[in-house]
């Protein structure tokens, strides 16, 4: 089955069916808001970057036989994931 087998269109639609299209259109219930999409986008990104700057700041205190160790560590366990 085909793309074009499930979607007539506009152009070969008779006046009965475009008006019913239309009215489907018209009453339809879910109503596009980008602007508030976008805000929680927002939100995320902002809440994610301050939990990899607190994450920043902790490694930054680590002495680097602590990082050595903690590497060391997270690879015993397999959680690096893509590391270099």
């Amino acid at each position: 089955m085909q793309l074009k087998d499930l979607v007539k269109p506009i152009d070969k639609m008779s006046d009965e069916e475009l008006l019913e299209r239309l009215r489907e259109i018209r009453h339809r219930k879910t109503v596009e808001r980008p602007a508030a999409k976008a805000r929680v986008e927002k939100a995320e990104k902002k809440q994610s970057r301050g939990r990899m700057s607190a994450m920043d700041k902790l490694l930054a205190a680590l002495t680097p036989e602590e990082q050595a160790e903690l590497m060391k560590s997270l690879e015993e366990q397999g959680g690096t994931e893509g590391s270099s």
